[in-house]
């Protein structure tokens, strides 16, 4: 998937994007072209605002649903939605997204529960702590895995998150996904004294989860 900065920052440095868009005021950008994914495989495309990246082939539907993990005294299940011409305030485009809540349960106390948040079409106008309940991934470069970002609410940390399809089109065989926080871009919304002695991540990281 060769795509040019403009497109690519969507979902390899989302969250950034997230960040600043919770206080965006401006109008909203009216859709003036529809193209898709495959359209932008091409060296020349140029992103523009007005643009409406549409999931053509419906290659997001397979994440959509319930997944959950349990193990080692904790459990964690996604919520996987997708939202259609998902609005990103920063570069004035839409696209298709997968939109993700979770619910964290560690030792038989529930820590965070945002299954039920309500469904958002951007973060424009949204206030940080509303947002941090919600994660929105797209297709990585090279169409194999979603890549976006999550924050872990217990720390307060939004990171670079990639899930991976386990046994996607096995027939007989449940669904599964894996998540991996590479933290490769992360932003602490602490002060640095708030995670001496804390762990990198308190959500499970690289665990398959279940389709429910």
């Amino acid at each position: 998937m060769h795509l040019k900065p403009k497109i690519m920052k969507k979902y390899i440095l989302i969250f950034i994007l997230t960040l600043v868009n919770y206080s965006c005021k401006a109008q909203q950008y009216p859709i003036l072209r529809t193209i898709s994914i495959q359209d932008t495989y091409d060296i020349d495309f140029d992103l523009k605002e007005g643009d409406y990246i549409k999931d053509t082939q419906n290659q997001l539907d397979p994440y959509i649903g319930t997944w959950k993990y349990e193990g080692n005294g904790k459990s964690l299940i996604l919520k996987i939605q997708k939202v259609l011409s998902f609005y990103n305030g920063t570069g004035k485009f839409y696209d298709d997204t997968l939109l993700i809540t979770y619910k964290y349960i560690k030792n038989g106390n529930t820590l965070v529960d945002n299954l039920n948040a309500p469904v958002i079409t951007t973060f424009k106008n949204i206030e940080s702590e509303t947002g941090k309940k919600y994660g929105t991934f797209g297709l990585s470069r090279n169409e194999l895995f979603l890549t976006g970002s999550i924050t872990d609410i217990q720390l307060n940390i939004t990171t670079n998150t990639e899930i991976h399809p386990v046994n996607f089109g096995q027939i007989g065989v449940t669904p599964k996904i894996k998540i991996y926080y590479n933290g490769l871009i992360s932003y602490r919304g602490n002060p640095d004294s708030f995670y001496v002695g804390k762990p990198t991540f308190e959500l499970p990281n690289s665990v398959e989860l279940v389709k429910q």
